[in-house]
Formats: C-alpha cells, sequence, structure tokens
C-alpha cells in the first residue's frame, strides 16, 4: 500500500532536521535545497514543495514542486514547476512515479510547469495526458575551449587510457586559439564583473524586469543567488541523493555594462565547472545586443571557460559571428498541465527566459 505525504514550508523545515530525515535510506531532497524552497518569495505557507511515497513505513520516492507566479495582462496565475522526481529502484513498477505527479498536480489545481526533464521522464508525463507541449526556447552552446580529454572518456571509457596525449592536444589547441584570439581587437563599452548584486545593480533590475510570463525582480534574482541549490564541493554529502547538490565550481556571475557613464544592461550568468549559462539580460536590447556579445565574448575568454549557453536570440545573432571552436544548437523544452493552459487562454503568449523556472539553480 502506498501513501503519499505533502510537505509545506513549516513542515520542510522541521523535516530536514529530523532524526527520521537523517535515517531515510535515500536522500529526497538536500537540506540547502529545501532552504531555498522555503526562503522562495513565491512559496506561500501552505504551498506543497515536496511529497514523500512510502510503502509502510519504507521511503519508496519523492516529487519536488518549486511554486511560482506567472502573468496574465494585471494578473497572477499560481503556478508550479516540477524539480525533481525519483522512484527507488526496489519499488519501480507499482506506478509510484504516476501517483507522485497526479498528487503534485492535484496540489496545484493542475497549474505545473515542466523543463528540463530526460526523454523518459518526459514519456511519462505525455503519457499521463495531463500535458501539452509549449513553444521550446531556441539556444546554442558555444564552444570556446577544447576540453577533449574531459568529454571523450564520459562519451566512451576507452578514450580514458588515452587521456595524457588528449589533454596535450587540447593544451595545443587552446594555446593556438589563444594567439588568434589575441589578433582581434574589440572596442569594448565600460563593464564591471560583480559576484553579487550591488545597490546600483539591484536598484536598475527593479526598474528593467524581465517583461515576459514571469517579470523577474531584484527579490526574486536575490534569493536565486542567495539560496543556491548547488554549493561548492562538501566534506559531507547527502546519501543517494539523485539530483545536484555540490560541484567543483558553481557561481552566479553578473556582468554590468554601461553606456558612457549609465548602467545599461545588467547580464546574469551561472558558472559551473568550465560552463556559463546565459539566464537574464537586464535592460537595453536590439543595438546593445551586440555589445553584450562582445562583452561575454571577453569574459569567457578571460576566465578561461569552454562552453557558453545562451538562449537569447538577440544576443545569439552577435555571439554567432564570433570565432569560436564549435557551436551546437540547444533547446529547452516546457510541458503545460492542460488546466493551467485553459486558465490562460488561446490568445496567451508563454514568452520566457533562461532563467525562468527550476533550471536556473542547476
Amino acid at each position: 500500500m502506498i501513501s503519499l505525504q505533502t510537505y509545506n514550508k513549516s513542515q520542510l523545515k522541521e523535516l530536514v532536521i529530523s532524526e527520521r530525515f537523517r535515517q531515510f535510506p535515500f536522500c529526497p531532497i538536500s537540506v540547502h535545497r529545501a532552504q531555498s524552497h522555503i526562503s522562495n518569495p513565491a512559496a506561500g505557507d501552505e504551498d506543497t514543495l515536496l511529497i514523500l511515497a512510502f510503502e509502510q513505513q519504507d521511503l519508496a520516492g519523492y516529487i519536488g514542486i518549486l511554486p511560482d507566479m506567472i502573468n496574465k495582462a494585471q494578473q497572477t496565475v499560481k503556478t508550479g514547476w516540477l524539480s525533481t522526481i525519483f522512484v527507488h529502484p526496489g519499488y519501480r513498477g507499482k506506478k509510484i512515479a504516476q501517483q507522485l505527479l497526479q498528487k503534485a498536480c492535484d496540489e496545484y489545481l493542475g497549474h505545473i510547469i515542466i523543463t528540463e526533464f530526460t526523454p523518459e521522464a518526459g514519456n511519462m508525463y505525455m503519457k499521463s495526458n495531463l500535458f501539452i507541449p509549449k513553444e521550446s526556447l531556441q539556444g546554442r552552446a558555444y564552444y570556446f575551449r577544447s576540453d577533449l580529454h574531459k568529454i571523450l572518456p564520459v562519451k566512451n571509457k576507452k578514450w580514458s587510457n588515452f587521456k595524457p596525449a588528449l589533454k596535450i592536444l587540447d593544451d595545443g589547441i587552446n594555446a593556438y586559439v589563444k594567439i588568434m584570439h589575441r589578433t582581434s581587437s574589440h572596442a569594448f563599452q565600460k563593464f564591471e564583473i560583480i559576484k553579487s548584486l550591488d545597490e546600483e545593480s539591484a536598484i536598475f533590475i527593479s526598474t528593467n524586469q524581465t517583461y515576459n510570463s514571469f517579470n523577474r525582480n531584484t527579490a526574486e534574482i536575490s534569493w536565486i543567488t542567495g539560496y543556491p541549490w548547488i554549493l561548492n564541493r562538501q566534506p559531507y554529502e547527502p546519501a543517494d541523493y539523485q539530483f545536484s547538490a555540490f560541484d567543483k565550481k558553481f557561481e552566479y556571475v553578473f556582468i554590468k555594462i554601461y553606456t558612457g557613464a549609465v548602467l545599461s544592461t545588467v547580464l546574469m550568468l551561472s558558472v559551473r565547472n568550465g560552463t556559463a549559462k546565459l539566464y537574464f539580460a537586464f535592460g537595453s536590447k536590439g543595438k546593445d545586443a551586440g555589445v553584450s556579445a562582445q562583452i561575454l565574448d571577453a569574459y569567457i575568454r578571460k576566465e578561461n571557460i569552454s562552453i557558453l549557453i545562451s538562449f537569447d536570440q538577440e544576443v545569439n545573432k552577435h555571439l554567432d559571428k564570433i570565432r569560436t571552436l564549435y557551436k551546437k544548437d540547444r533547446q529547452r523544452h516546457f510541458l503545460m498541465h492542460k488546466n493551467l493552459d485553459q486558465v490562460l487562454g488561446n490568445n496567451f503568449g508563454f514568452n520566457v527566459a533562461a532563467g525562468d523556472g527550476d533550471a536556473v539553480f542547476t
């Protein structure tokens, strides 16, 4: 017999400090991710953030939901992003994932959105007949450095035997790329790199929200950067946690771009182990997108970052003109529950940025 237990902010806070939590055979949520959920400005006191599935008294699986607000005209509609779903292998075949999914949808009246899901999970969502696909974000991954000694052994273990030779090849390619880049000159506008919001950028974002389906503001950006889901590696990690919790390096970066002495654009990125992701571009776009692309190029090369992933179409038009080792198309897929789609209506334009949803934390 499968039973489901829901946890709101206060219940989740109690759970992660309990002896019961420490005795679970596998971890359903990291402590710092729980703190992030609890601190979410869009989360109400009674909103369900985590659902655990038990067979008798044994933990069998879990699903996490990240509350959010979607904008429709002058109103907001409470929604939830599915952020995790996992069933222990010992309990699979009992339709526990389907029960967790249905319960999450019931808790939010069907106002559920999903992104960054695996093909297997996507098949389950579509087979439930609860969701419809929404327009995907189109982007690109720009490769600035060669990392064959890291990439090839992951794809095929046979390459592990050649890592020293691949490392030498990488060093040679990257040295050549660095020399070639020095031959090009850019007339940059003034820009500044900061690792957390300062007063100037916070005020700027407050008057230059994303103005899309979610209108990200200063309070939300401060919450995202103040409560990351990934921390730099610690000596003790959650046992058998299936989602990102720690890594060698993870940080948020803001690039402040000035026109003359006036702040005109703020770019927000994450950098994780040599991969940078552009999440938001606050402020001027259009003609300034070319400047943003040039400054991103300079930042990426200065910090020896290997890959930049961007879904900003205007910035990408200019990044496409910059010399890189390789460019690869990327897509971010979205599924929306039919109930939410009906509430929003046929004329609603689902307009999202790369930083919207749970993906901004990973």
